[in-house]
């Protein structure tokens, strides 16, 4: 007699304090549930009577429903009964403070009784409709033991799966289920990339339906953080940086945006591929929206989610703590809003111990204290706030200027309150504070453990690190050192007193720089001293200054709330075929807007212009061309640039009710853009690019795909 999974998976619930080790893996039979290899250990009661009221009122529900899949007559029946079965899972995940143990320990019970390889057998099924609801359930089950399971025995079946790329609701399915295994391991990743299941993501970035972009900006985001450094270069080198810049700049989703950015924040940290990132554009990106964002608003969206209805775990919010004590700003902004976001939820539980034990508060500490970016400081506040900790003072920046107070502050903040008479009677300064050696702290300021003094200096070096030398550092030789490592920042002081700087450092030999500028590690000697000799060989960072000067190649014009996805799309496949491309948000710099946007155009040497629905409409009857829209279109007419037209649900108005400066863009033949056949809509835009103007292309050709009438049509 087959043991019910009502049995197995009520003992099952009872196992969330058991080691995985008791979790035994049951064969599979054709055509049913799994056969018990045996009676299930009995553990001690563990868990809460909310769960076992909870698992009361599901088992019942979920024993019906394998037993209509027990007996499926065929197709239709076994997709009902896999529906019910994931709307059971669905409500689990969703329950209030409970939920994740309550599905964990159904998707444990499904795994026991077989049900994984079951799905699998299911994944390869000829019928569409059985195939695709397979998917959806096994996309909810993925806890961390399914998963294994899954990269044992069946990742070659997701992987075939991730090559159905066209179907909607498959590609739903199947990006969710990468999405999980993309956290899984490093190996896994590493075979997901290997076999096409990076390249399906990738590929499906390019779509506009909203469930699966935010699977693949998860995925993305879940193959940075958990691929490791070796993954993250092969991530690299599929150009995933610029496919992740259409999920960034979407202003459809928030969660596909804040994925995104999450993905490109920690690619930057692996300085083996930074440059790239950094010439993706995307990473501009993070820090405006994350400025834009409320973290408690934005913890509601993600107790919205199945998939975080009760926050991250442990194992997760650990992977965010080297981003907050990264070198790179974006990353410090993203992991400090997550975890302000995860202490929101946290705080709700009562469960705020736990960035205690993942060492998130020292970090988050530092941060309100040395950070100069006002968002990032601001968002660790907060966490430290909602994580029921104390919030230290901002530090004043500029060390070197400190007087005595703000060092007796300093002092008071880490914890040396009872050595501020004596540093206060010897006047120690900013200036000599930078200076102490050893012997200064033993002999003069009392400091007679020697363990004391490796706590003093260790919170001096990270002072040290962080502050701002600009005053007395007239060559920026901290961040030059800051860019070989930025560990090595906290020697700046040291050597700038020395009359060092970044024209005569690679005269510097390594005797001077231990005796006189006190660097005392031989390695970091050796590293600066390279790094310096390199620079003098290497070409002066304005050599690239006549391209600038020159201009880009496109000027991608759009209306934000219509054009926006079409416009970051058509930057990513331009850029991919080496064309460089201006886009407002990633370029504008410091200065009057207008200005700024007439230069920009009046230098790129063709104008795309993107006709989304609606996207002239504020253009008609504005006399005074204040919208940007227009003043864009009007500047690149009258200079004379080459304007493709690039239309999407486009309606070509009447002449007569646009200006009379911009009317002459009716005359040029759009060329229509297929999201299905989007490479062959590059090619012909990239013709036009290349010197064949789309005033004079002929519409109705042959290979034609240019939607646009002649003018006076409507």
């Amino acid at each position: 007699m087959v043991l019910t999974l009502l049995v197995s998976a009520y003992k099952l619930c009872r196992l969330a304090m058991a080691s995985p080790e008791t979790l035994v893996a049951v064969p599979i039979y054709e055509g049913m549930w799994a056969q018990s290899p045996g009676p299930y250990p009995e553990v001690s009661p563990g868990v809460s009577t909310d769960i076992q009221a909870a698992l009361h009122r599901i088992l019942p529900e979920l024993q019906q429903a394998i037993s209509a899949i027990k007996q499926a007559a065929g197709p239709k029946d076994l997709q009902v009964g896999m529906a019910e079965i994931l709307a059971l899972v669905e409500e689990a995940w969703v329950m209030p403070t409970v939920g994740r143990e309550v599905a964990k320990g159904l998707c444990d019970g499904i795994r026991l009784e077989g049900g994984l390889d079951l799905l699998l057998s299911f994944l390869q099924s000829a019928d569409l409709e059985t195939k695709c609801q397979a998917g959806k359930l096994l996309e909810q089950i993925l806890v961390a033991e399914n998963r294994d399971r899954i990269a044992r025995i069946g990742l070659g079946v997701i992987l075939n799966l991730s090559k159905e790329r066209e179907n909607l609701q498959l590609a739903r399915s199947t990006s969710g289920i990468l999405e999980h295994m993309f956290k899984h391991s490093e190996e896994t990743c590493h075979q997901l990339i290997s076999d096409g299941g990076l390249d399906a993501i990738l590929y499906w970035c390019r779509w506009s339906d909203p469930v699966v972009l935010c699977h693949c900006a998860t995925a993305l985001a879940n193959c940075a953080m958990y691929g490791g450094q070796a993954n993250q270069r092969l991530m690299a080198e599929k150009r995933a940086a610029e496919w992740l810049f259409p999920l960034a700049f979407t202003q459809e989703d928030q969660l596909i945006r804040f994925y995104a950015c999450l993905a490109i924040a920690v690619l930057a940290t692996n300085k083996e591929i930074e440059k790239e990132v950094e010439r993706s554009g995307t990473l501009a990106l993070v820090e405006p929206f994350i400025a834009t964002l409320d973290p408690g608003q934005f913890a509601c969206t993600l107790l919205g989610s199945s998939d975080n209805s009760q926050g991250r775990t442990a194992d997760d919010l650990q992977r965010l703590v080297p981003l907050l004590d990264s070198s790179r700003l974006e990353a410090q902004c993203m992991a400090t809003f997550y975890l302000c976001v995860e202490a929101t939820i946290k705080a709700r539980q009562k469960k705020t111990k736990i960035f205690t034990e993942i060492g998130a508060i020292q970090s988050l500490k530092r941060i309100v204290c040395y950070s100069p970016n006002g968002t990032t400081s601001s968002l660790a506040k907060k966490a430290l706030c909602a994580m029921g900790e104390e919030v230290p003072r901002r530090l004043l920046p500029t060390v070197p200027n400190w007087k005595p107070l703000e060092v007796q502050k300093w002092l008071q903040q880490i914890g040396f309150v009872k050595y501020c008479p004596l540093f206060l009677e010897h006047q120690v300064d900013g200036d000599l504070l930078l200076r102490l050696t050893e012997e200064d702290l033993k002999g003069d300021l009392g400091m007679d453990s020697s363990i004391t003094r490796k706590w003093f200096f260790r919170e001096l070096t990270e002072l040290k690190t962080y502050a701002n030398y600009s005053t007395c550092d007239r060559s920026n030789l901290s961040d030059w050192l800051g860019s070989v490592d930025p560990k090595f920042r906290q020697y700046t002081y040291n050597l700038v007193t020395c009359g060092i700087d970044r024209n005569f450092l690679h005269r510097v030999t390594e005797q001077q720089l231990q005796e006189d500028c006190q660097v005392d590690i031989g390695f970091h000697r050796v590293r600066i001293l390279n790094a310096a000799r390199e620079m003098l060989h290497s070409p002066l960072p304005y050599s690239n200054g006549k391209a600038i000067l020159e201009g880009t190649d496109v000027f991608i014009s759009y209306r934000r709330i219509s054009g926006s996805q079409l416009a970051s799309l058509l930057k990513v496949h331009l850029q991919l075929h080496g064309f460089s491309v201006f886009l407002d948000v990633e370029k504008l710099e410091a200065g009057k807007f207008e200005d700024k946007l007439v230069q920009s155009v009046m230098s790129a040497r063709n104008f795309v212009l993107v006709l989304s629905s609606h996207s002239l409409d504020k253009c008609m009857e504005d006399t005074e061309c204040k919208d940007w829209v227009h003043k864009e279109i009007a500047t690149a007419l009258s200079s004379g640039k080459n304007v493709i037209p690039v239309t999407d649900h486009f309606e070509w108005p009447d002449p007569e009710t646009l200006p009379a400066d911009m009317r002459a863009v009716l005359k040029f033949n759009g060329i229509k853009w297929s999201h299905e056949y989007q490479e062959a809509t590059i090619e012909k835009i990239i013709r036009f690019l290349q010197g064949r103007s789309s005033r004079d292309s002929s519409a109705g050709s042959e290979n034609s795909l240019e939607c646009g009438p002649p003018m006076g049509q409507t």
